[in-house]
């Protein structure tokens, strides 16, 4: 009797199932209900191209065991896990696949495979898969010293073959089988799988010093900013989740905007989102592009991720309507509970954010329509993209209009790029057209230019933005830049198309720095008239890069050791950040951080914000303030003593700062609807929390009026919370 090793066995298997799948194909081409049903004989075409063309991985995933650690991944997989194969050498082991079986149906495939088999290729196990209870509907075995064949030839024959072709058929007739609907429910168990990965990740990170790197160090500093409790290997452990997400966004998108399935895309540029018009990501979890370039073994990793999640991306019939908010699900459900409880990171209840809006419109008549609306903790960007809706459904403002007043920032890169994602989707959802330019999304810290201290991706950007912010402030058409609010959003749109083009170009031609912004050409949006003074001031911005040898060698430089061709986003986001003066939003809508200032990080930032708190807000309230009226116009707001400030200002949250700049940045009539911590702001019968006196101090200053809504646990994490509706009045 000859004995079979594993891999034997598994490549026996898969050139059975691959000759299974071809037949099928042929098959369901030639059926003339299936030629009835465009979409998924497109489809079915495609499957017949990816073997055609030996992209097999793209039809079924073979999952080798790792060098170390424990196996999360089944040998076999076919159509996105529907089928899921494990494979023994020997009937004495069948226990044991029996177990990792079941394991991994119940940790990844639970919501996805119908059938699960276990084999030794001449011995079947094959089970229906109910709610994550394997179901033994039969068993097949052909003795191997009886028939004295090859396993190849076993596994062609009777009755194996003919019970693997009837299961392979009746599942690509299922309605799961690459015509799913792309629902956050659908999205989340077809892309489960890839968090398998986190693992493998975590080992490249460590194998090549990724903490040594200046984007892992720079993505380190921005989460202990808000997260100042994880440790290293929670660090380490959301840094590869994020990666992980980062790259599903990104096929998501790009899937979204009918670029999967119309031709077949390289896995790896759908993951960089190369595939669509304007850039998403921003750079710290693109980190991994570039040490694929020069390492082998971690090039294979990487592809071998990304075309399992460009695998999975394929079940979808990207052709129906896509709900949008499926990203944030994919967050809540893909990071574990216990680790999301420690960093706070729960994104808005859709109630809670319909709630606040029909409190503005109801409360204080607030129309959305021709508003400039800004959330500056965007999140996954939900108030963002009800904001939209509300303007465009229910007041009947222009979507291309409506696309550009919706304005948000975050912190965080992937918050950032899932914020983007959904505007774009709103926005096609809407008009069934392609977005008119970037969404105006930026990141950054929305606390940076109060506190003084920004968020630095990698010195050769920070080096580049110092000197080109240095240049536009000793200039006085900049200085006095005099154009309205929308104006200079579109300023900042279409600078970021033109930079993103630039940094492209450089890339794919060599060419030199001056040489590529000279060839930018003048790029219309939608939404804005242009009365050429915005192309002015793009040209003369353009001009000062052009012109500094220093900004072109750092460009150069950057270009060089990280390659990426996203650097427009954080350039954009940080001159957004220093014009934020002058935009004077008309609504903000937001769920700011919460962070005790007890426990902040013990860092340069943390500092900086103790340092701010203590002297712009509770030193301010030590003493009376008094202002002669003699010499102002209208009625002045004095700040009075707050007895006890001093020491309870320090028990006070970080969402208060956030409340507070947002005033200070509203137009001179705003309104604000905002969720902060109960105990920080308003509790029912309660006066008792320190931290309210801080957000007291900062609502005494200026001129407003509201109320506030006490909601209770609205996370489900044990922080209750509460929402203030205000309007804000500001004297000339």
């Amino acid at each position: 009797m000859t004995t079979y090793s594993h891999d034997e066995i598994v490549i026996a298997i898969d050139e059975a199932l691959t000759d299974i799948v071809k037949k099928v194909t042929e098959e369901l081409l030639q059926d003339s209900s299936i030629q009835r049903t465009l979409p998924f004989y497109n489809k079915i075409l495609l499957l017949e191209k990816f073997l055609q063309s030996d992209q097999r991985e793209l039809v079924r995933r073979i999952n080798k065991s790792p060098v170390s650690g424990t196996k999360k991944r089944p040998d076999i997989e076919c159509f996105g896990g529907l089928i899921v194969i494990e494979v023994e050498t020997s009937e004495d082991t069948l226990e044991t696949g029996r177990k990792q079986l079941m394991d991994y149906i119940n940790e990844f495939y639970k919501d996805i495979a119908l059938y699960g088999i276990v084999t030794t290729g001449f011995y079947w196990e094959i089970y229906m898969n109910e709610e994550g209870k394997l179901k033994n509907i039969t068993a097949l075995k052909v003795d191997p010293n009886v028939s004295r064949k090859p396993l190849q030839a076993v596994i062609r024959g009777q009755p194996i073959y003919d019970n693997l072709y009837s299961i392979i058929k009746g599942v690509l007739l299922k309605p799961e089988a690459y015509r799913l609907q792309p629902s956050p429910d659908n999205i989340r168990r077809i892309f489960l799988p890839v968090m398998s990965y986190t693992d493998d990740l975590l080992e490249l990170m460590n194998k090549f010093k990724i903490h040594e790197k200046a984007l892992y160090k720079s993505y380190s500093e921005i989460l202990r900013r808000v997260y100042g409790k994880l440790t290293a290997e929670e660090m380490d452990k959301l840094f590869v989740i994020h990666t992980l997400l980062q790259m599903i966004t990104n096929v998501i998108i790009v899937a979204t905007f009918g670029k999967l399935e119309k031709h077949i895309v390289k896995p790896i540029r759908a993951c960089l989102s190369e595939e669509i018009e304007y850039d998403i990501s921003i750079p710290h979890l693109m980190w991994w592009r570039e040490i694929a370039k020069i390492d082998k073994d971690f090039e294979r990793k990487v592809a071998e991720i990304c075309s399992d999640v460009y695998y999975r991306a394929l079940m979808f019939d990207w052709n129906s309507d896509i709900v949008e908010d499926v990203f944030s699900h994919l967050y809540e459900d893909f990071i574990e509970r216990s680790l999301r409880y420690k960093i706070g990171e729960y994104y808005t209840p859709w109630w809670l954010i319909e709630l606040i809006i029909y409190q503005l419109k109801t409360q204080l008549n607030v129309s959305f329509k021709d508003k400039l609306i800004l959330d500056p903790a965007c999140g996954s960007g939900r108030f963002l993209v009800r904001a939209f809706y509300e303007k465009v459904k229910e007041e009947g403002e222009d979507p291309d209009k409506a696309y550009l007043e919706v304005v948000g920032l975050d912190i965080l890169p992937l918050a950032a790029t899932i914020a983007r994602s959904e505007l774009m989707i709103a926005y096609r959802r809407t008009t069934g057209k392609i977005p008119p330019g970037t969404p105006l999304v930026f990141w950054g810290d929305y606390l940076s230019s109060e506190i003084e201290l920004g968020a630095e991706v990698v010195r050769e950007l920070s080096e580049i933005l110092e000197r080109l912010t240095k240049s536009l402030w000793e200039d006085s058409d900049f200085i006095n830049l005099n154009i309205n609010k929308y104006d200079l959003l579109l300023f900042l749109s279409r600078l970021e198309i033109r930079i993103e083009r630039m940094l492209k170009d450089l890339i794919v031609s060599d060419k030199v720095a001056s040489e590529a912004i000279s060839n930018l050409t003048h790029e219309e949006t939608a939404g804005f008239t242009d009365n050429g003074q915005i192309e002015n001031l793009i040209e003369k911005l353009l001009d000062k890069i052009r012109q500094d040898d220093v900004i072109l060698k750092d460009i150069k430089t950057l270009i060089e050791n990280f390659g990426n061709s996203i650097w427009a986003i954080p350039l954009v986001s940080d001159l957004f950040v220093r014009f934020m003066p002058k935009l004077k939003p008309d609504i903000v809508l937001t769920n700011p951080p919460w962070l005790k200032l007890s426990e902040l990080p013990n860092s340069k930032w943390g500092e900086k914000v103790h340092k701010y708190v203590k002297d712009k807000i509770v030193n301010e309230y030590k003493k009376k303030k008094i202002i002669k009226k003699s010499k102002v116009k209208k009625p002045q707001y004095m700040h009075y003593i707050i007895p006890g400030l001093s020491k309870a200002g320090m028990s006070g949250d970080i969402s208060a700062l956030f409340l507070n700049k947002i005033i200070k940045d509203l137009d001179k009539e705003g309104y604000i609807g905002i969720v902060m911590p109960a105990e920080q702001s308003y509790t029912p019968r309660s006066p008792h929390g320190a931290g309210k006196l801080l957000t007291y101090a900062i609502l005494s200053r200026y001129n407003v009026k509201g109320h506030a809504i006490y909601v209770g646990d609205a996370f489900k994490h044990g922080r209750h919370a509460s929402i203030f509706i205000i309007q804000v009045r500001k004297n000339e």
